[in-house]
């Protein structure tokens, strides 16, 4: 259990990361959906935050719906 709870940690910090720097791509340009990414990813953001915060349990369902909203999320970031 430890050590998938350490997996789900580092799994969420690389997300983190990424979406950061999605998002301050996305800010500079024109893009028309520019308002709704931005909330989507800080939303999705903020998810791991409350997961850590104890407010959200670590499951299954969190384990496997998580990446893949961010896998869509960042697929339709890309192709946009």
């Amino acid at each position: 259990m430890i050590l998938i709870r350490a997996l789900l940690l580092a799994f969420n910090v690389a997300v983190v990361a990424y979406l950061i720097y999605r998002i301050l791509q996305i800010q500079k340009t024109d893009h028309p959906y520019k308002t709704w990414i931005i909330l989507i990813s800080i939303f999705l953001l903020l998810l791991p935050a409350t997961m850590l915060m104890g407010l959200v349990r670590p499951s299954v369902v969190y384990g496997l719906l998580y990446p893949i909203a961010i896998g869509v999320h960042l697929y339709l970031i890309r192709n946009s």
